[in-house]
């Protein structure tokens, strides 16, 4: 029996379902399903009662959850105490300030105040070709290209909007189609920021590629230059919120764009106690 075992069956037995629960354990149903016959097998017994409807634990198997969790409890209680002054070095793309991710940096170290983290902003291509530098990566999931060597969990999900200036023809609408700016002149994000290639694939997805007049790194630039008539841009909703200026609207479009940003860890490369603290406590404190 492997300790990794029991945290999938504490999931499994928090979520009631195969596949959330697998999905939370970054693997497939069936592989979940397996983790838990094989449990079974080494046991003897049944955990999980499969001739009923809904989700339902057999007395073995509540009495070994109530041991799971002891264990567990115990186990990270010993790492604690011999993994002290852990160091996790993060890898981030320059996109998390208006998701307020630094909040939860603040609050991770004051539960975990022997805990260092080490945060390197870069655009996302520079930390996908430093990856092994890293514990994790934060990067919009679309950007990761070799996504079967990592886990991953999702952090943040936000649709895609058009920013128009207050002369523009359509600013008085309230949706529109990406295709219908297509004879415009956009001002873009800095090529390999993440963002650049995820608007830059919108606009392909709608049957055109953009004209970009300019590419700047940072949000409030570009807003500043919508403002001014230079070009129309496209931005996820958030980021739009937090970097919004005078003589700009924002417009939802009616293609249902989005992207999700994700929290990556290698599967080849075991977490210490250090990591999964860090790992769970963004589970349980984010995903929007």
């Amino acid at each position: 029996m492997e300790i990794q075992q029991l945290y999938y069956y504490m999931e499994l037995c928090k979520q009631k379902n195969f596949t959330e629960a697998g999905y939370a354990c970054n693997m497939t149903q069936g592989a979940l399903s397996k983790q838990i016959r094989k449990l079974e097998n080494e046991l003897g017994i049944t955990l999980i009662r499969r001739n009923t409807r809904k989700f339902e634990l057999s007395k073995e198997g509540e009495i070994f959850l109530s041991y799971a969790k002891k264990m567990t409890g115990t186990y990270e209680e010993m790492l604690k105490n011999v993994q002290k002054n852990q160091e996790i070095k993060i890898g981030c793309m320059p996109v998390l300030a208006p998701y307020h991710f630094a909040r939860l940096v603040a609050d991770f170290r004051k539960e975990y105040p022997d805990i260092k983290l080490v945060i390197d902003e870069r655009i996302a291509s520079d930390i996908q070709e430093n990856s092994d530098r890293y514990d994790f990566l934060i990067l919009r999931e679309n950007m990761m290209e070799d996504q079967k060597k990592f886990r991953f969990s999702p952090l943040y999900d936000d649709k895609l909007c058009a920013v128009l200036y207050e002369k523009h023809p359509l600013y008085g609408r309230d949706r529109l189609q990406l295709k219908e700016l297509k004879d415009d002149v956009f001002i873009f994000p800095e090529r390999g920021s993440g963002s650049y290639e995820v608007f830059y694939k919108s606009c392909e997805k709608a049957g055109f590629e953009p004209k970009i007049a300019f590419e700047f790194p940072q949000a409030n630039t570009i807003m500043s230059f919508v403002s001014e008539g230079v070009g129309v841009t496209i931005t996820f909703s958030t980021v739009y919120r937090e970097a919004k200026c005078a003589g700009v609207k924002m417009i939802p479009l009616e293609d249902e764009l989005h992207s999700v940003i994700s929290l990556f860890y290698r599967k080849n490369k075991p977490l210490d106690y250090a990591k999964k603290q860090f790992l769970n406590y963004v589970r349980e404190h984010l995903y929007t």
